[in-house]
């Protein structure tokens, strides 16, 4: 691929790759002439596709991300029962009381500690051991609200990464978990087996 350019470009092309790939915050376009360039993002994307990855774009920034057919279930259940809880905190509730938009997953609404704590039954040593991986995995980030250190947890900067579709799954996941007898859950399941594939005798 790369020996369709100059040095120059190809540089230019490898930086970019570089930086989008390891940045914990989407990169601005101005710092590098491959994001700003159409035909120098197009090779980019086509570098990061045969490696399953996706560029996206969040205004004049720039992150790679996962493809739609990522699913966060390597997981292990501690760990992902407690980043259903950072999310359902921080962001669902939030959400739905009017203060974060409903295509977001970035929050500045930390959920703290002992909240947590109140809301599983985890074991006190292993909700600890999960919040530690989680955040190590950049899937959770501690936030300080005040002087005296009072924070708690917000979803971390992999959520850069997820692609529109991915967050709107993880919208209706979260959906399914906390109110699965609700019209909006019963729509949800219903919309998903309409799109099933169909067995060979025709049945879902």
């Amino acid at each position: 691929m790369l020996g369709a350019f100059d040095e120059r470009r190809r540089a230019e092309l490898v930086a970019a790759f570089v930086a989008v790939e390891t940045a914990a915050e989407p990169v601005h376009e101005a710092r590098f002439a491959a994001l700003r360039d159409p035909a120098l993002r197009r090779a980019l994307m086509e570098m990061l596709a045969r490696r399953g990855r996706v560029l996206q774009q969040r205004r004049d920034a720039w992150i790679s991300g996962y493809t739609d057919a990522y699913r966060v279930t390597s997981l292990p259940e501690a760990e992902r029962a407690v980043l259903a809880l950072v999310l359902v905190h921080s962001v669902a509730i939030p959400r739905a009381e009017g203060l974060l938009g409903e295509d977001t997953w970035l929050s500045q609404y930390p959920v703290a500690t002992e909240e947590l704590r109140r809301r599983t039954l985890l074991p006190i040593g292993e909700l600890e051991a999960a919040l530690r991986s989680l955040r190590q995995a950049g899937l959770i980030a501690q936030q300080k609200t005040n002087e005296e250190g009072a924070g708690g947890y917000v979803p971390g900067p992999q959520f850069h990464r997820l692609t529109r579709a991915a967050r709107a799954r993880l919208q209706e996941e979260l959906i399914l978990a906390a109110g699965p007898q609700t019209p909006l859950a019963v729509a949800i399941r219903a919309k998903r087996r309409r799109h099933e594939p169909a067995g060979p005798d025709g049945e879902t």
